[in-house]
């Protein structure tokens, strides 16, 4: 007797430990088709006013400005002007003493520089101290005579401005036609810049734009295109043009960096969705999911348009309404159930 209870006590010891298993298994197997549940974040497919943009960067720079060159070979002798330094229109700038002159000078003066020892060691009462005299006296005239015949050269300043750029120093060995300064006037900045000629109707004079400087990271501005120039480029294949920054009071300096916005298309009525919700497949088609009523996930092959911000046009694929998934697609297959992310069941009392 005391052994078949025993034996029943173990008997129900065994069916309960196979009992909390076998409860334990389904609850860890409804646990994974929890988890094999995929949940998304969806967004509803709109018709949107689209507007693509580009963007470019372009250069501060003076439309009217001149370079001060040399007219001759020689040595900078005075340059009387710095960057950052207001000059006037056909005052002297700078001097320029030429090659020629130099040589000549240099020339008399070594001959009289050597008559005059001569003449020293010469005895005063010989022949040949009176040859050496008169040699003398010649070198000493035709060192003023060279002096005054050959003089130094004036650089004119060629308009009123600011120096942007001093290339040179005084005792600087200058070429001919050789940079000396540069003359802007900064009434006359603009930022140049170029584009493709692709987006050539894009760039319309009077058109206005959006710049950002570099120089001024906190700053939006308004700038209007003030020219565009009448020829591409053979080789870059690109279109040319001028914006001029309206209503600014900060200071401006040619070589400033700037970054322009270019609305290059616009639709009215685009379907839009954000870009995370496009996929790429390995044969570069581009793809989405859409989920159904019934939280169902089917892949959509679509056909995309212009971007704008964050949002890209479909032009085939997609319909106004459709529910697209946004977050969560990158693990998802087709007419898979997927679990929408901010949906709960309502229970019923």
């Amino acid at each position: 007797m005391k052994l078949s209870i025993k034996y029943i006590t173990i008997i129900f010891l065994a069916g309960g430990l196979l009992f909390n298993s076998c409860k334990k298994s389904d609850e860890k197997s409804t646990l994974l088709k929890v988890k094999k549940t995929p949940l998304v974040k969806v967004e509803t497919v709109k018709k949107l006013k689209m507007t693509s943009f580009i963007n470019i960067t372009g250069t501060v720079q003076a439309n009217i400005f001149s370079d001060v060159k040399s007219t001759a070979d020689g040595t900078i002798e005075k340059l009387y002007a710095r960057e950052n330094q207001w000059v006037e229109k056909n005052r002297i700038i700078a001097i320029i003493n030429p090659n020629d002159r130099v040589a000549l000078i240099s020339n008399n003066q070594s001959q009289t520089s050597q008559l005059e020892r001569k003449l020293k060691s010469a005895d005063k009462n010989s022949a040949e101290y009176q040859v050496l005299l008169q040699e003398f006296e010649n070198a000493k005239k035709n060192l003023v005579y060279a002096k005054n015949m050959y003089q130094t050269i004036p650089v004119i300043c060629p308009m009123s401005g600011l120096v942007t750029k001093r290339w040179l120093d005084n005792g600087s060995q200058v070429s001919a036609k050789e940079n000396i300064l540069t003359i802007s006037d900064m009434n006359s900045l603009v930022i140049k810049a170029e584009v493709n000629e692709k987006y050539f109707e894009a760039i319309k004079q009077g058109k206005k734009l959006q710049v950002m400087m570099n120089a001024y990271p906190n700053d939006t501005l308004t700038a209007t295109i003030s020219l565009v120039y009448p020829q591409v480029d053979p080789v870059t294949r690109s279109v040319k043009f001028d914006v001029k920054i309206l209503n600014f009071k900060k200071s401006l300096l040619p070589g400033m960096m700037a970054s322009i916005k270019i609305p290059v298309s616009m639709k009215e009525n685009a379907l839009s969705v954000s870009e995370q919700a496009i996929l790429t497949s390995p044969d570069n088609k581009f793809f989405l999911f859409v989920i159904d009523k019934d939280s169902i996930a089917f892949r959509k092959v679509i056909e995309k348009g212009i971007s704008s911000g964050n949002k890209l046009e479909i032009l085939k694929g997609l319909n106004e309404n459709d529910k697209v998934v946004v977050s969560g697609q990158e693990m998802l297959k087709d007419s898979m159930k997927v679990k929408i992310m901010g949906t709960h069941k309502t229970n019923k009392k």
